[in-house]
């Protein structure tokens, strides 16, 4: 498995499960939803590197283990920036554009730690 595949196997899931989580979520008009949107990055992230652990048979070398991370990071903010956006297009309120990117940039700053940590933690599917 290349890290091309990895980087488009979590663009697909990870896209699909936050679409159909954000259905759900709407559809039982459930408010509280802290843990949800966290809890499907670890799953995707953990997934594709355990994917890629398991048919290459080894863990990523320095640079892999490099643009996974970024690459990870950039498609859960693009995305978290694009669904919150949309989602905030729909508000009455609204809210200013530089509230949405200090939001999202600090949220998925965050994330990024946790993508990193996760990334890390493959290599332990070795032993």
């Amino acid at each position: 498995m290349s890290i091309k595949e990895v980087l488009l196997r979590f663009l697909l899931l990870y896209t699909v499960l936050i679409v159909a989580a954000g259905l759900l979520i709407h559809h039982f008009g459930i408010t509280q939803i802290l843990g949800v949107n966290i809890g499907i990055l670890a799953g995707c992230v953990s997934w594709v590197c355990y994917e890629f652990v398991k048919r290459n048979g080894r863990y990523f070398s320095k640079r892999e283990k490099k643009t996974v991370v970024l690459g990870l990071a950039a498609i859960n903010i693009t995305l978290q920036f694009l669904f919150t956006a949309s989602a905030l297009s729909q508000s009455p309120t609204g809210i200013s554009a530089m509230a949405l990117i200090f939001a999202v940039g600090f949220i998925g700053c965050l994330q990024t730690i946790v993508i990193y940590f996760l990334v890390c933690s493959a290599k332990k599917l070795l032993i």
